[in-house]
């Protein structure tokens, strides 16, 4: 009979320790991924115990798992091994990885969703969301845009002071600035199409 301690190997415990990382990196403020390297305290003898170690080992033999895990924790921070080497997280990481591939290409598309207006994306009247996380929100432009055109905007200090909502705005601010070092973006170019589709 097959237990945990024949799935469990380096391979599949430094899988775990990342899935670990990187789930606190997206749930916990003051854990940065980069920052500490992607460790965090964990022990070999505690993972063999553990009821979901083949799902560690089952990732290990998949092509890029560490990417596997970002796309399913940057979809759903509380998302659990299992569901993420089962069919729903091979879609995740699908679409993730489609986007990333395509990540100018969207970016150039996602503009069109938005106020023709640049400042106006960014804009809080009475306290309610900018239209920019309007737009997010229904789905009409991707996280990936969203943090790029942010970023670029340096406009997160300017809502926490001006959005009254602070539930619902803060999830939105704060998973944008955790995934924020995980996209490789040239700044230079994705300025050029902010200037080129604005201004």
């Amino acid at each position: 009979m097959l237990t945990s301690q024949n799935y469990a190997n380096e391979k599949s415990f430094n899988l775990y320790v990342n899935y670990l990382a990187l789930k606190k990196h997206f749930s916990t403020p003051g854990y940065d991924y980069h920052k500490y390297n992607g460790k965090i305290r964990s022990s070999f003898d505690k993972f063999v115990t553990r009821p979901d170690v083949y799902f560690f080992h089952k990732l290990s033999k998949m092509d890029n798992p560490k990417d596997i895990l970002l796309a399913n924790l940057v979809a759903n921070k509380n998302a659990w091994i299992r569901d993420i080497v089962e069919e729903d997280g091979e879609r995740n990481y699908m679409e993730w990885q489609k986007k990333i591939d395509s990540l100018s290409y969207t970016f150039k598309n996602d503009l069109s969703a938005l106020d023709d207006n640049y400042q106006a994306n960014f804009a809080v009247h009475n306290g309610q969301h900018p239209h920019i996380m309007t737009v997010y929100l229904r789905k009409q432009i991707t996280l990936e845009t969203f943090t790029i055109i942010t970023h670029l905007a340096n406009i997160f200090p300017y809502w926490d002071k001006e959005i009254v909502d602070k539930i619902i705005s803060r999830d939105i601010i704060t998973l944008s600035k955790k995934y924020k070092p995980f996209l490789n973006f040239d700044q230079k170019k994705f300025k050029d199409h902010v200037r080129n589709h604005f201004f």
